[in-house]
């Protein structure tokens, strides 16, 4: 019964972060931002899922098609000419170039992490090796199955209350 409860919850709470999470890559106007919010939805999704599969299978389906379709147009259109634009800038500005490159090096993660074969990420890439940058490494959200193992299904609280009503009743009878 506790359980449930818990679980229901969790699931509740992870679907309102789903939703802000998409509704924070809506309104952002950086690709990083749009690009991590965007990877934070679909893990909240892909979390929900597991949590309530037959309650969720319908309503999450077009949101995690949606969701790839969105990130690679934001991948396209506004990751790759901003690095393309911060590689430029550090390029002219040989002395802040490091402010410049470690938000070219977060984008160029995540473009070398979902457009791997991209001639054009390459060519980044290897600009921004040039230039000195250091790429970390892409780091998706945690899922959630790896973060909660579920307890081993047992008697539960019925089972729990039900023998204390049981212990109860005899103590009662050998004691009147």
């Amino acid at each position: 019964m506790f359980r449930r409860w818990a679980e229901g919850r969790m699931y509740r709470n992870t679907v309102q972060i789903a939703v802000s999470e998409l509704r924070r890559a809506a309104r952002a106007s950086h690709p990083l931002e749009k690009l991590r919010a965007l990877e934070a939805a679909e893990q909240k999704l892909k979390d929900a899922l597991w949590l309530c599969p037959e309650e969720s299978k319908e309503r999450f389906e077009a949101g995690l098609t949606e969701i790839p379709r969105s990130r690679a147009r934001v991948l396209r259109e506004e990751a790759v000419p901003a690095v393309g634009r911060l590689l430029e800038a550090a390029e002219k500005h040989v002395a802040g170039s490091g402010a410049m490159l470690q938000p070219a090096g977060e984008l160029l993660s995540l473009l070398n992490h979902y457009l791997p074969e991209d001639q054009e990420v390459e060519e980044l890439s290897a600009r921004f090796l040039r230039l000195g940058g250091q790429q970390p490494p892409h780091r998706p959200p945690q899922p959630l199955w790896e973060l909660y193992q579920r307890p081993p299904a047992g008697p539960g609280c019925a089972g729990l209350v039900g023998g204390l009503i049981a212990v109860a009743a005899i103590c009662w009878m050998v004691l009147c």
